[in-house]
């Protein structure tokens, strides 16, 4: 059996600068899409105008249900590094999308782990 070993790198350096940042994650609503699924389901149900009020009802509701699924901000934090002589940028995100985490300040010691983690020194 061969195992393998992970390696990891840890460098000290001190903190430049720290900005937040953002992305958008998830999928964009489609609410067209949503009111044909919502159309088609309620074709099942009733007949005659019945049938007619069903499908307008899973239209509107699968139209609501669609736009709600819209993407979310994701934050997190851009940190410029000074390592030895040389400076690194490294992104870190907040674990819960969206909503802030508290970053790290200019001028702190860190640890710079594996190039995309930075912890406190």
């Amino acid at each position: 059996m061969t195992s393998v070993h992970a390696q990891s790198s840890v460098v000290e350096g001190i903190v430049e600068k720290a900005e937040v940042i953002t992305t958008e994650v998830g999928k964009d609503g489609k609410p067209l899409l949503g009111a044909a699924v919502g159309v088609g389901i309620g074709s099942a149900f009733g007949s005659g105008s019945g049938n007619d009020a069903a499908k307008v009802v899973g239209g509107i509701i699968g139209a609501k249900k669609q736009a709600m699924k819209s993407k979310q901000m994701s934050y997190g934090w851009r940190y410029i590094i000074k390592v030895k002589e040389e400076l690194q940028i490294v992104d870190t995100w907040c674990p819960t999308v969206g909503t802030q985490c508290s970053g790290i300040v200019q001028g702190k010691n860190v640890y710079v782990i594996n190039g995309n983690e930075v912890a406190i020194k």
